[in-house]
């Protein structure tokens, strides 16, 4: 089932019309794909320390040369260059659609279930600790208080009632063992860099997804962040919104 996961995001992302790219941004800690119909996408970068970040002259190449789709197929692609392409374009020619609740309607649903972060964007740990959450990081770049290493988190997340995704499972195929979960658990997947496909997430047993946005605007200021090295988490000119996916999932 997993596997069909990846099959089934590449086959609604080949129905959804060829995007011609009009500019692709490659940042420090985010990336962007516009396309020439008004159409954008933020897209992820390995956490620091998950891969080398050098460019490849041929991706490159490959990169410049290709439409929409054909970037959003590098989506597993282990080179950063090529995934942090690929997770924009495919958010860009699936973009959220309806306003979503607001991030902190997350706040107290765990209670005291431990929730297993899974290559978790710092800042996003950082914010979920200041919640009281009971967190647990499996992330190889990162040392500390109740951070293991990555390799351990399936035969962790038994443990967990919540487990937290981020598009960085697509990169390094974690998904694979990560996904699906038993019902009785909680998943969430946060963004930038995933497509919104609300159907196929739900098969596949996630119950939020956590996107960002930016109401009424085209995303040029987002952009301009991403440009200039910053994360999307903390970018000001995004919003953080929930869409809850499974019918046991009640909106709080």
């Amino acid at each position: 089932m997993t596997m069909g996961l990846y099959e089934k995001i590449q086959d609604r992302l080949l129905s959804a019309g060829e995007g011609k790219v009009e500019s692709l941004v490659l940042g420090w800690k985010g990336s962007a794909v516009v396309l020439k119909d008004g159409r954008w996408g933020l897209g992820a970068v390995p956490p620091f320390g998950g891969a080398s970040l050098s460019p490849r002259e041929d991706h490159t190449r490959r990169l410049l040369a290709s439409g929409a789709r054909d970037l959003a197929r590098l989506l597993v692609s282990p080179f950063p260059q090529e995934y942090a392409a690929a997770s924009a374009a495919a958010a860009a020619l699936a973009p959220a659609t309806g306003e979503g609740l607001p991030l902190e309607s997350l706040l107290p649903l765990p209670g005291g279930d431990r929730v297993s972060l899974v290559t978790p964007d710092p800042w996003v740990t950082d914010f979920l600790r200041d919640w009281n959450w009971n967190v647990s990081v499996f992330d190889d770049g990162r040392r500390g208080l109740n951070v293991f290493p990555e390799w351990t988190a399936s035969q962790h997340l038994n443990s967990s009632g919540w487990v937290w995704l981020t598009a960085e499972v697509f990169r390094t195929r974690a998904f694979f063992s990560l996904l699906p979960r038993p019902a009785e658990k909680t998943v969430v997947l946060q963004g930038p860099g995933i497509p919104f496909l609300p159907d196929v997430y739900r098969r596949a047993g996630i119950s939020y997804l956590v996107l960002p946005q930016a109401p009424g605007t085209d995303g040029a200021a987002a952009i301009r962040y991403v440009a200039s090295g910053g994360t999307p988490w903390t970018c000001p000119d995004l919003l953080w919104r929930v869409y809850p996916l499974q019918d046991r999932v009640k909106a709080p």
